[in-house]
């Protein structure tokens, strides 16, 4: 992601879009200087060129985490511009207006590897009773369309994690996914799939998260990567001792460990069950993949 500021303006968006696709998201952040005549009002204004808005969401410093819908002013004589009025006083502090855009592609070939676009002209103006306009701090939105990324890469879903674009229960879920993922995987068998079926798990809940705020561009992501389960776990690196190993050391299991048990004959009953698992949420990742890669 990007940060570009000007002033009491600060703008977060990813300045790469994988080709082919044609929406995402930014976040504006205005903040009004305190000094400011009372008597001006001020306003976000947006200028729209290739993009469309599809969603506005608003954050105050009182709704803390809480994200509001927010429905942009339009003039019927200039249909390309919107205006968000700011109606909280200066003093109150900045705002965060969450955008989501989408393109209608003019052609079929809208969106190659390649191709740059301005998406909006961002202004935070002070509008004085006498009719004129004063700039106060002015930004771009672009796109430029690349080549996809490795699917075995989560860089860029790493990045919107941390970009204070997403909702902070679908930033930390993405986190528990990059940090499962760039950890070793454990050599023994009852380990390993453990550890997948953490990982696994941590991705089913990005994905049902991404599906609750209607964060397509988390879902794309998610749905390009393939985490490698399977018996040989290509291009990992593997640790050992793992816990089992501890275990014949004499060391106590792991308390987080549901899977283990001291009987032989329970244990192989647990390790069924855990396989199962397994199994289970491969095919849930993989249906994902093929719903959601099957429309983009």
């Amino acid at each position: 992601m990007r940060d570009a500021e000007s002033g009491g303006l600060t703008l977060r968006f990813a300045p790469e879009v994988r080709a082919g696709v044609l929406e995402g998201h930014a976040v504006i952040v205005a903040e009004p200087p305190v000094d400011l005549d009372p008597a001006s009002g001020v306003v976000l204004r947006l200028r729209l060129f290739c993009a469309r808005i599809t969603s506005v969401r608003r954050r105050t410093a009182s709704s803390e985490d809480r994200l509001e819908d927010v429905t942009p002013l339009v003039q019927t004589e200039q249909p390309r511009v919107v205006h968000f009025p700011l109606d909280i006083p200066p003093a109150a502090g900045a705002l965060e207006y969450h955008l989501s855009w989408a393109i209608d592609p003019p052609d079929a070939g809208f969106g190659a590897d390649g191709e740059e676009r301005a998406l909006f002209d961002v202004r935070l103006l002070a509008q004085h009773p006498d009719g004129e306009d004063q700039v106060l701090a002015a930004g771009h939105i672009n796109a430029a369309w690349v080549a996809p990324h490795s699917v075995r890469s989560l860089g860029q879903l790493a990045h919107l994690g941390t970009s204070g674009c997403l909702p902070p229960s679908l930033a930390d879920a993405i986190g528990d996914v990059i940090r499962t993922n760039e950890g070793s995987v454990p050599w023994c068998e009852h380990c390993a799939m453990c550890w997948e079926l953490e990982l696994l798990t941590h991705a089913d809940r990005v994905r049902e998260l991404a599906e609750h705020y209607n964060e397509t561009a988390v879902s794309v992501l998610l749905a390009q990567w393939d985490p490698s389960t399977g018996p040989d776990y290509y291009d990992r690196s593997r640790y050992r001792p793992c816990r089992c190993q501890r275990l014949r050391l004499g060391a106590r299991p792991e308390a987080r460990d549901k899977w283990w048990a001291a009987d032989l004959l329970t244990r192989e009953r647990l390790d069924t069950q855990l396989r199962q698992h397994v199994t289970a949420a491969r095919l849930r990742h993989l249906a994902h993949q093929r719903r959601t890669l099957g429309s983009h």
